[in-house]
């Protein structure tokens, strides 16, 4: 069976919590954000504030992503979270996850999206990621999460804005 990239669904909580864990990076805080993210994008559907998506191969979860509208902005999105499970990384399931958040926030009238991400040695493959996959880093904010750990901003225009 292929890959499918659905709606996240409240049966997918115990493996997107695998997933979490399981990629090494997300400590206990960051993994509760992201189970709370979940389970709003889960209860309010892909019309609330952050909608969220599953990527599944042969009947397990082994991804998702969840995006959300930036408040008071035209048309900007905020990319929240890509996590593929380890034993699943570099088979294109990110890049699916990725495509697909685009091409639905597009769908909206969505022009751009905006994520931030560590600057860690550890988040060199994520940076990675969204480099190749067309996001340029726009910004750094100095000691954001801790001392010398940086918040990288980077932004992916999906259309020409009105003005443009």
């Amino acid at each position: 069976m292929g890959l499918v990239i659905r709606p996240l669904e409240k049966r997918d909580g115990a493996a997107v919590r695998e997933i979490l864990v399981a990629c090494g990076v997300f400590d206990d805080e960051e993994r509760r954000v992201a189970i709370e993210l979940i389970a709003e994008g889960v209860a309010s559907g892909l019309a609330g504030h952050y909608p969220v998506f599953a990527a599944e191969r042969d009947g397990a979860v082994r991804g998702y992503v969840c995006i959300g509208r930036v408040p008071l902005t035209q048309g900007t999105w905020h990319l929240y979270w890509i996590a593929v499970h380890p034993a699943d990384q570099a088979r294109g399931i990110g890049r699916a996850l990725q495509t697909y958040a685009e091409s639905f926030v597009r769908s909206l009238g969505g022009k751009r999206l905006v994520l931030e991400t560590s600057s860690r040695t550890d988040y060199e493959r994520a940076r990675s990621f969204y480099r190749r996959a067309g996001y340029a880093q726009v910004g750094c904010v100095r000691d954001f999460y801790r001392p010398g750990d940086d918040c990288i901003v980077f932004c992916k225009v999906l259309a020409a804005a009105p003005d443009a």
